[in-house]
């Protein structure tokens, strides 16, 4: 099983479900500095870390938006994509000196009752560097310049071994140390995906057995473990 963040675009744009809290002025990143201390305390190797802004428009902004998208991605790629529900335009940030992997994506529907949903997402490599000041400066210059306090946060990180690592044994360190109570859980045969939540963070999102704020699972693939951590969900493929 994996999660893409496409499928998670369409459940927050189509079933209106969002995080209970919102970023503050100065965007808070520290969940993930959290799990990058703990990934890091049980000697696994951060390859990726990951942390998107999503924010619903009013429909009748969002070309003033693609605008200003498209001044500061000025070299970057553009897919455009439509269905029976939406269009959407995704811009690749073209800069090859940056230190980061950006996305914009704009989504309208094409039900004017709807609004139009603004995301974006930086994607960078698990270089200690890049984990503190210059990711938190990033994220609070985007969100300034494209967001309002109504912004909502996700954060995700990639983590892996040099060969398998008991999967069973690691939640429970992760869940011991974060104290989170388990709400669901599913297990196939190469992945593991458990969703919790931990009183650590207030953010959420509501489940039918209770809210949850952190998501974590675990692929083997090729004699290793990658483990994937979200707050408060997943937003990469696992």
């Amino acid at each position: 099983m994996k999660i893409l963040w496409a499928g998670l675009l369409t459940l927050t744009l189509l079933s209106g479900v969002h995080p209970q809290e919102t970023a503050g002025e100065q965007t808070d990143i520290s969940p993930l500095l959290e799990l990058a201390a703990f990934a890091e305390g049980e000697q696994l190797h951060v390859t990726e870390y990951k942390v998107v802004l999503k924010e619903s428009i009013n429909t009748d902004d969002a070309e003033q938006v693609i605008q200003q998208i498209k001044a500061y991605v000025s070299e970057g790629q553009v897919i455009e994509e439509e269905t029976n529900l939406a269009r959407k335009k995704t811009f690749t940030n073209g800069q090859k000196s940056s230190d980061f992997i950006e996305h914009f994506t704009v989504i309208t529907p094409r039900d004017e009752t709807i609004s139009s949903e603004l995301v974006y997402s930086l994607t960078t490599g698990g270089t200690q560097t890049l984990t503190t000041k210059k990711i938190m400066q990033q994220i609070n210059q985007i969100q300034k310049r494209f967001f309002s306090e109504n912004v909502t946060l996700y954060t995700c990180l990639k983590a892996e071994d040099g060969g398998i690592i008991d999967d069973v044994l690691i939640y429970q360190k992760f869940k011991k140390a974060f104290n989170i109570t388990t709400i669901e859980a599913a297990t196939e045969q190469s992945w593991t995906s458990r969703s919790g939540y931990t009183s650590r963070w207030n953010q959420a999102i509501p489940l039918p057995n209770g809210a949850m704020n952190v998501q974590f699972a675990t692929r083997t693939l090729g004699g290793r473990t990658i483990v994937t951590i979200g707050t408060p969900i997943i937003t990469a493929e696992y």
